[in-house]
């Protein structure tokens, strides 16, 4: 991978604040959640970008928000040289149409109502490819994710939770995109089937050029599929690194805590190690801490921490963190 070509997402300066309104009469708005604020990231063409964190850190609105499923609050989202938060209406559904989203629920995300057919030959038919060739192109599709000809005749009811992810992944793909955001892909899906859709995923992003934002809890799907991780807490990225560097040598506390619970096959090691565990809940998004927002939990934090906000520094080549003072990566 090239870093000195221009990425082909480049995130800068991300924030999604959704209103909290007060009860009554006349509603009023009395403060913000922060799910997202102020998040930067760069993907590269061909690259799976990892992006981890606790469930509620704003992984999936940072996913969403690239796309503007969300629209952000602010920040610059620039997707193959064109700033998707200028656009709007038919311009902005030309350009997201090569930047595609694979949900989580394979059960929810698939209407109930339509054959698999229809399904991912929907945005084809809106496009305004003929008959003919849009029910050539859903068998290709069908073809490409494991699945028979005959099932584009079925409703989603009559597949499995495997399948109905197969079926949303072919659907992603019908517009030939460049960048596909993967929301979660086999949260839902059991053990046994996770690592098929991996390994689907995988052979699709060879196959097709595919570039990839894998948003995940799993940290071992996350070390099998990317290139970088991006480490999220409470609305910021913490740490990005390549990914043997991230599992080898994480440097924010965060990080390391989260290294710490990832099972290593060896029982031997398993039981020697050292493991990190974080005392307290993750603080609100709707009313952060002051200074670093990891403070609250951080084994290292000091006063320092209280009143300096962080930034994320290259410490080593291609390996950012965000810290407020020495201390942070110096344990």
């Amino acid at each position: 991978m090239n870093t000195h070509v221009e990425p082909l997402v480049s995130v800068t300066d991300l924030t999604m604040h959704f209103p909290i309104m007060s009860t009554g009469v006349m509603p009023r708005r009395i403060g913000s959640v922060r799910a997202v604020d102020g998040v930067s990231l760069q993907i590269h063409k061909g690259e799976t970008l990892g992006l981890v964190g606790e469930s509620g850190c704003g992984k999936s609105t940072t996913g969403r928000a690239i796309l503007q499923l969300l629209r952000p609050t602010s920040g610059s989202v620039r997707f193959e040289g064109v700033e998707l938060t200028a656009l709007k209406g038919r311009s902005l559904r030309e350009v997201r149409s090569r930047a595609q989203m694979v949900f989580q629920d394979p059960y929810s995300s698939l209407n109930p109502r339509m054959t698999v057919g229809e399904i991912i030959g929907e945005p084809l038919r809106m496009k305004g490819l003929p008959k003919e060739e849009r029910t050539r192109r859903v068998r290709e599709l069908l073809d490409s994710v494991g699945l028979a000809s005959h099932h584009a005749t079925r409703y989603p009811h009559a597949f499995s939770g495997g399948q109905r992810q197969r079926v949303g992944i072919a659907r992603s793909l019908a517009m030939s995109p460049s960048f596909v955001v993967l929301d979660e892909p086999i949260a839902a899906l059991d053990v046994s089937i996770q690592a098929q859709i991996i390994n689907l995923l995988s052979d699709l992003q060879e196959e097709f050029s595919l570039t990839f934002l894998f948003i995940a809890h799993d940290l071992s799907a996350v070390r099998h599929m990317s290139d970088r991780v991006a480490v999220m807490y409470l609305g910021r990225i913490v740490e990005v690194a390549p990914v043997d560097e991230l599992f080898g040598n994480p440097l924010h506390p965060y990080t390391k805590a989260l290294m710490s619970a990832v099972p290593i096959p060896d029982p031997h090691i398993e039981k020697s190690r050292k493991r990190v565990i974080l005392e307290g809940d993750v603080a609100s998004a709707a009313a952060p801490p002051s200074g670093c927002r990891f403070r609250t939990r951080c084994p290292l934090a000091n006063a320092a921490c209280e009143v300096s906000e962080p930034e994320l520094r290259e410490i080593l080549p291609s390996h950012f963190v965000e810290y407020c003072c020495e201390t942070c990566i110096a344990a």
